[in-house]
């Protein structure tokens, strides 16, 4: 009663073998064609492209056909395969040869730090997993950052700021740059060395802006707040500045009495009691006192140099003037600069040079000895 049965189980175990067979020459086909890329992992930050250079090899003896497509990515993720520069959603590959396939991947600005798996599928050439790993948390928006956003100095000194401008949209924005500066002073933005009051910015691109902020020359010794913006219809950012004024540097020279004009005669000499004074709120440090001159003539000074000027502090100077020998009757200029480290000063003045009085009595002697001289050979030849 065995026997059909055992005739059934014999029948069905060679239709088995048969189909198993089958199966394996399907599966060494399959075997002979496969999908391959060098670099199956890589990293990329939100905004930036990744492409891969995907090859189908064909290494059996027939042409290989496959439909191409991808999946495992949201739909904010813009994916391309191209071959010779355009989109390809097809390939055929001679036997024994090999078709390169391109995959451009664009990982969008707002997404999640984390790892994504993209799959490429190629029909009878299998598929092919792809990790891309974000490298950072992203962001659908402008950044604007200093690199070092708090600075110290006096009022004289002069704030720069580096700034960098970046643009985390998907598309080309053009910012406008404005800066909320104290009332009299300076605010300059300039790229590569040229002011400008806008910048245009590629998507995920970035700018290296400069900031130059001059205080103005009655600014207070406090900390200043200085809000600074990056702006369009669609986006913008901003940031806070510090400005830290420690005080402010003041010098004034002039005369005692405030009379910038004097008289000297020829080769003489004038002292001018002169005042250096601080008029600032900080110290004034190696005070050094100079002049300028006309041709021959001498200026100099006691002290000539003065160590610091406390504020509000005078000192006085004694500047000894001592025209040339040959000066003519006339108005010369002398001019005196108090040249602190951290400021200087200047005075102008005007010296009136004035014929000896002993020149004059010389004149009038030499003119009566002519005169004289005149009457005597009158006298003489006169007779005759």
């Amino acid at each position: 009663m065995f026997k059909p049965f055992k005739k059934s189980f014999a029948a069905l175990a060679v239709l088995l073998c048969a189909s198993l067979l089958a199966i394996s020459s399907q599966a060494f086909a399959a075997s002979g064609v496969k999908l391959y890329t060098p670099y199956t992992s890589l990293s990329a930050a939100p905004g930036e492209s990744i492409s891969y250079d995907i090859d189908l090899i064909n290494d059996t003896g027939d042409i290989q056909t496959a439909d191409l497509s991808y999946s495992g990515l949201s739909s904010d993720w813009k994916t391309e395969l191209t071959a010779g520069g355009h989109p390809i959603r097809q390939v055929s590959v001679k036997p024994n040869d090999s078709q390169t396939v391109n995959l451009n991947v664009q990982v969008p600005f707002e997404v999640s730090k984390g790892d994504y798996v993209l799959r490429v599928n190629a029909g009878t050439f299998g598929s092919l997993a792809l990790k891309i790993n974000v490298s950072e948390q992203g962001t659908y928006k402008t950044e604007f950052k200093a690199e070092q956003p708090n600075m110290e100095g006096h009022s004289d000194s002069t704030f720069t700021y580096n700034l960098t401008l970046s643009n985390r949209t998907a598309s080309k924005q053009q910012y406008s740059l404005t800066a909320e500066a104290p009332s009299g002073w300076d605010a300059r933005f300039s790229v590569g060395g040229n002011n400008v009051t806008a910048v245009d910015i590629d998507p995920n691109g970035s700018q290296s802006i400069t900031l130059t902020l001059t205080p103005s020359d009655k600014a207070a010794a406090q900390t200043y707040q200085i809000p600074v913006h990056a702006s369009n219809s669609s986006t913008s950012a901003d940031l806070s500045l510090e400005a830290v004024i420690t005080g402010t540097y003041g010098l004034t020279l002039t005369t005692s009495d405030q009379r910038l004009s004097s008289n000297v005669t020829a080769g003489g000499k004038r002292n001018l009691e002169m005042v250096v004074q601080n008029t600032g709120t900080a110290e004034l440090t190696n005070v050094n006192l100079t002049a300028t001159a006309p041709t021959d003539w001498e200026v100099t000074f006691e002290p000539k140099t003065i160590a610091s000027i406390k504020p509000g502090q005078s000192v006085p100077v004694t500047a000894t003037i001592k025209a040339s020998d040959k000066a003519l009757s006339g108005d010369y200029v002398v001019g005196m600069t108090a040249q602190a480290t951290e400021k200087s000063a200047d005075a102008t003045i005007r010296m009136t040079v004035k014929t000896s009085v002993l020149w004059g009595w010389i004149g009038v002697l030499i003119i009566i000895a002519v005169l004289a001289g005149v009457y005597g050979l009158f006298r003489k030849y006169g007779r005759r």
